[in-house]
């Protein structure tokens, strides 16, 4: 029994020393053994030892040239595994409840489809009186939302390109762009200031706050929106940009992007 007991506590130490030098690495791209030896605290002929077993799985490679210790493949195949997990609308959904009951009003996950914003999750407040005819999977011109400029805001300028030359730019109401040099410029606003306020550019007497969310490497996943009367957007503008900011940087960490709030 108290043979079992040694081995069991070894190898939880071997798991636990394992696990230490896989995530030193979040810190530094490469090690040699002194240099793990003396930042993990660990003697060199023990973490040389743990070092081989993660070599023979992959989850560690050794430089021929330098000796220096990097990442494997086996940790790049988990990452992935890990993003492919994740789906979108349920890693989100807490968030956009939270968002519409502490701001009271109808929030929006929107996602890029060819030439449409696709809505695919809302929450709405039953205090936000807002009786918009939105309904899951509803398509609309990326031009005329909040959703769709923040969405091609943050794409390739090459998507924005071929998105312009295809597309037939109509108002929906007065404050509609139609414009491309100005929806251009409307777009390097949105990416220097990391939101978009959109007064009622799709719908008389209503205006929207959106922003991006962002997954691994920076690369924009979906948008954000809070929807309600302008009125209302107008009197508590900066409060609900900072509830919609708290939140796309908090569902944005959840999919793997790291970036400090400022």
């Amino acid at each position: 029994m108290e043979e079992t007991k040694k081995k069991s506590s070894n190898s939880y130490g071997n798991v636990a020393h394992a696990l230490d030098i896989l995530l030193a690495f979040k810190g530094k791209s490469e090690f040699t053994l002194a240099e793990m030896s003396e930042s993990l605290s660990i003697r060199k002929s023990y973490l040389l030892k743990i070092l081989e077993d993660l070599k023979e799985k992959r989850f560690i490679v050794q430089d021929p040239e330098t000796g220096k210790y990097q990442l494997g493949l086996a940790c790049f195949e988990l990452g992935n595994a890990f993003e492919q997990r994740l789906d979108i609308r349920k890693v989100t959904h807490p968030s956009l409840v939270k968002l519409s009951e502490v701001t009271n009003e109808l929030v929006h996950l929107g996602v890029l489809d060819a030439n449409v914003v696709v809505l695919l999750e809302r929450a709405v407040s039953n205090d936000s009186n807002l009786g918009l005819q939105f309904h899951l999977s509803l398509t609309s011109p990326p031009y005329s939302t909040a959703l769709g400029k923040v969405l091609l805001a943050f794409t390739k300028e090459a998507r924005v390109d071929e998105y312009l030359s295809t597309v037939k730019m109509e108002a929906y109401t007065s404050h509609t762009t139609v414009d491309p040099n100005i929806f251009r410029l409307e777009l390097a606003q949105i990416r220097e200031k990391g939101y978009y306020l959109s007064y009622e550019t799709f719908e008389s007497g209503i205006s929207c706050l959106a922003a991006p969310v962002f997954t691994k490497g920076g690369l924009i996943k979906a948008a954000i929106s809070i929807c309600a009367p302008t009125i209302r957007i107008m009197s508590k503008e900066k409060e609900l940009v900072k509830q919609l900011l708290e939140t796309t940087f908090d569902v944005s960490s959840k999919l793997g992007y790291n970036l400090q709030i400022v």
